[in-house]
């Protein structure tokens, strides 16, 4: 019966927006560092900057919209961060200069995670106990199925018709997202619990989230740097790379979407992290298409388990009443990963060359298992 499945109409409408707000960051990702060397003429640091802001709007708006989400429902949030990411995209429209190019993604990141905040919670609002992993799952294909379009169209537009046009297509992806959640309804199970009036992140996500931030790392100096290495070991279309990262989550996340349930979040976990250590060594090490491309896809295989992971992990340390605050924990730890992989890996790959960079965030999964390996097992409770 309906009792035991994931994918439901509601469920769908989710996934769908979701996917559209990716779509959007996708475009983002391919054409904003390129804009930034090519147009403004900024260095590395500079695309680590502006790619860093909008982890900062995201790591301050993510965690109070887990809390307040708790408090108020999942469903005004949904709506505010379209809106924020609207109005984001709309200004770089106008061609600002840099210094106004990295507020306004400061914003727009925090739109994206107040977006995503509500619709991963919702998520697994909508999905029985004992199938979250699944829903986390699910929910992040359908972001992962949009990073493999944006960058696609992005590159489309930039190559054909300029960057105004790739942040129009971004605006109208999140514009898709509005109208679908405008439809959805509000999901916040009812529980006898009070939800906590604190603004911070519930401790019992704390640990899964350092686990998070160790595996991640490593993705904020890929997201940064993997489109300008490829390009530099004679990749034509640097947006292959993310093409084939995305294409390898997406197949893990659809024909793995069981595992972390079944496996338990612990050992899901730590695949993940060892996962993601090797194929940024074959990154590294391998300098050359092909070293590139089956580097990226063994990463990705680690990426493709480490979100749906962590985030049963935090569940099921956390209470009912504090879901969605543990999803936003989880999340803001991906950002806090993000940024200082930007930035961090930003320096590395000014001193030591690209190479470094993916050395770095293998060493930094590397103690992510370690991390693991040491953690106190904590009796689940009903999530």
């Amino acid at each position: 019966g309906l009792q035991g499945r994931v994918v439901t109409p509601p469920f769908l409408l989710v996934l769908a927006a979701t996917g559209a707000v990716f779509a959007s960051f996708g475009i983002l990702v391919v054409a904003l560092p390129l804009y930034i060397r090519d147009e403004l003429g900024r260095s590395d640091f500079g695309v680590g900057s502006a790619v860093g802001a909008a982890s900062i709007g995201a790591i301050l708006a993510g965690p109070v919209t887990g809390r307040l989400a708790d408090r108020w429902g999942r469903r005004v949030f949904l709506f505010g961060g379209v809106l924020l990411m609207l109005g984001g995209y709309l200004v770089l429209a106008l061609q600002p200069p840099f210094a106004a190019v990295v507020a306004v993604r400061a914003v727009a990141g925090a739109g994206e995670a107040v977006f995503v905040v509500a619709a991963f919670t919702m998520a697994a609002d909508l999905t029985p106990a004992g199938r979250h992993g699944e829903a986390m799952s699910l929910v992040t294909t359908g972001s992962y199925l949009g990073l493999a379009l944006g960058p696609i169209a992005g590159d489309l537009a930039v190559d054909h018709a300029g960057y105004t046009l790739a942040w129009i297509l971004a605006a109208g992806a999140v514009g898709i997202a509005g109208a679908v959640s405008l439809v959805v309804t509000e999901t916040r199970p009812l529980h006898e619990e009070e939800p906590s009036r604190a603004l911070l992140p519930p401790r019992s996500a704390l640990v899964p989230g350092l686990v998070l931030f160790l595996a991640l790392l490593g993705f904020g100096g890929f997201n940064a740097f993997a489109v300008l290495h490829a390009r530099e070991v004679g990749l034509g279309r640097p947006g292959l790379v993310f093409l084939v990262f995305a294409a390898v989550v997406v197949l893990v996340r659809l024909f793995g979407r069981t595992l972390p349930d079944r496996l338990g979040p612990r050992a899901a976990a730590s695949t993940a992290c060892a996962a993601v250590a090797v194929g940024l060594v074959i990154v590294a090490a391998w300098q050359s298409v092909p070293g590139v491309l089956v580097g990226t896809a063994v990463f990705a295989v680690g990426q493709g388990f480490a979100y749906p992971a962590v985030a049963l992990l935090a569940m099921t340390r956390s209470s009912l009443a504090e879901r969605s605050a543990a999803v936003a924990a989880v999340i803001a730890f991906v950002d806090v990963a993000l940024l200082s992989g930007a930035f961090l890996l930003g320096f590395a790959a000014h001193a030591y060359g690209y190479g470094a960079v993916f050395l770095f965030g293998a060493a930094s999964a590397a103690a992510g298992l370690a991390v693991l390996a040491r953690m106190t097992p904590r009796p689940a409770t009903i999530c």
